[in-house]
């Protein structure tokens, strides 16, 4: 089959691979009809965090897709079927799945598809990809959904609203997003369910700044000066109630906390792949700030999401700029990171 391959740092290729088959009697075999490129698959793709990604490993843990074939333990879900998975790989019945924390899945090591694990989990941006444990990862999605509306249950839309949700945003509360880039965008259509008097932007991107003021939210460009000053200047010397941090780099962390105001709640929800960066502990001690942080369990969102994406209160779809097919994801890969030809989330398809 044909698969999307890493072979160093900006070296991301089309490639054949062999076909993935039925290994344990709980898996089953996905035909894929739409992925994705994740802004965490840039990390890898700029080699951020160390040497992560073995070569030859097939990319990409945002797909769904028809089943194809199954395990004989598979109950849940039958050929034919189409689904879409989360981007982590969790058994269900470890202490931690029962805990409702599948990303620290003990029988899987904290296993996402693609990437690090690309060896023994080959990802989905491919013609085909092997699920584990399907009667658990596997979400059943309607006929009458597009791949554009469900693919993003399994991973960004699910981090977008859990960052919301952690934020424990009030009716009447100011809200900033730092980032808004698919995540951040997401993060915002969220948190405008928890009923927010205000929700800021905050970003350096023309084109992404402009679809932030499109989802409700009062755009802030970040060339224009200290971000935390001006949402101070913005909220009456306070600073928002909640801030949203959506990128993973230690710059708008520390913004984040020098902007929430005293008492309020910081949830972040980038992907942090250094091991360590500065913490601003002084600032966040005297603030009496709540912190709220850490790797989305995205299994826990994609059921009850599935119907605010289907009746119109989440829109996912449209953040999508691009879709292209496989052939064509190395040049995906270099228009979502140089943040050309106003690329917000770019999708593959098989």
């Amino acid at each position: 089959m044909k698969a999307i391959t890493f072979h160093g740092v900006g070296d991301v290729r089309a490639e054949r691979v062999p076909d993935p088959k039925v290994v344990d009697p709980t898996d089953v075999v996905l035909r894929i009809t739409t992925g994705a490129i994740c802004g965490s698959d840039l990390h890898q793709y700029h080699g951020r965090g160390g040497t992560l990604v073995e070569t030859g490993a097939v990319m990409g843990h945002e797909f769904m897709g028809m089943v194809e074939a199954a395990g004989p333990e598979v109950r849940e879900v039958r050929v034919g079927d189409r689904v879409v998975a989360p981007f982590s790989i969790s058994c269900g019945r470890c202490e931690w799945c029962l805990r409702k924390l599948p990303t620290q899945c003990s029988t899987t090591g904290r296993a996402v598809f693609g990437g690090r694990f690309g060896k023994v989990f080959p990802g989905g941006q491919a013609e085909r990809i092997r699920v584990p444990f399907a009667d658990y990862l596997c979400e059943k999605v309607p006929a009458d959904m597009s791949d554009e509306d469900a693919l993003f249950l399994g991973d960004i839309l699910s981090t977008g609203y859990a960052c919301a949700e952690n934020g424990s945003i009030r009716p009447g509360d100011t809200v900033a997003v730092f980032g808004a880039g698919p995540v951040g965008l997401l993060a915002m259509q969220s948190a405008q369910l928890f009923g927010p008097a205000r929700v800021f932007a905050v970003d350096r991107v023309g084109y992404r700044l402009a679809l932030a003021e499109e989802f409700g939210a009062e755009p802030m460009n970040l060339d224009r000066g200290d971000p935390a000053a001006e949402l101070r200047a913005l909220t009456g010397g306070r600073g928002p109630d909640v801030v949203l941090e959506c990128v993973g780099h230690e710059v708008p962390f520390t913004q984040a906390i020098e902007a929430v105001r005293a008492g309020g709640t910081v949830s972040s929800v980038g992907v942090y792949v250094e091991p360590s960066m500065g913490f601003p502990a002084r600032e966040a001690f005297f603030k009496d700030l709540s912190l709220k942080m850490g790797i989305c369990n995205a299994r826990n969102y994609m059921r009850p999401l599935l119907p605010l994406v289907r009746n119109g209160k989440l829109t996912p779809a449209r953040i999508v700029t691009h879709t292209i097919g496989l052939d064509e994801a190395p040049r995906g890969y270099a228009i979502f990171d140089r943040k050309e030809d106003r690329a917000i989330k770019v999708m593959l398809k098989p």
